[in-house]
């Protein structure tokens, strides 16, 4: 009777043993996986991250080209005036010059 008991009390430590082995085993299976995801997840942030960043740079060159556009035909359009004027203004100092060049003969 005493080696039955004995003998139950061992085979149930093996099954105990076992149990806590399997979950062990299951615990790591867990742990493998939950680091694949969280790796997985990063690289997926880290991806969208990098895809908003050109996104956001692409929206910058082009503010930045359409400002440059902008400033340059405001430019041209001063030189247009500034142009203009001076040229009206050729006549009178043609007469000017003229009218000096006689003063010192």
């Amino acid at each position: 009777m005493e080696v039955e008991i004995l003998s139950e009390i061992r085979e149930a430590e093996k099954k105990a043993d076992e149990i806590i082995e399997m979950a062990q085993r299951e615990k790591e299976s867990i742990v493998q996986e939950a680091i694949r995801n969280s790796s997985k997840s990063v690289a997926e942030k880290e991806e969208e991250a990098k895809k908003l960043q050109e996104k956001k740079l692409a929206e910058f060159r082009e503010k930045s080209k359409l400002i440059r556009e902008e400033k340059l035909a405001e430019g041209k359009a001063i030189a247009k005036q500034l142009k203009a004027k001076a040229e009206k203004n050729i006549p009178k100092a043609v007469d000017f010059v003229i009218k000096k060049f006689e003063e010192m003969m």
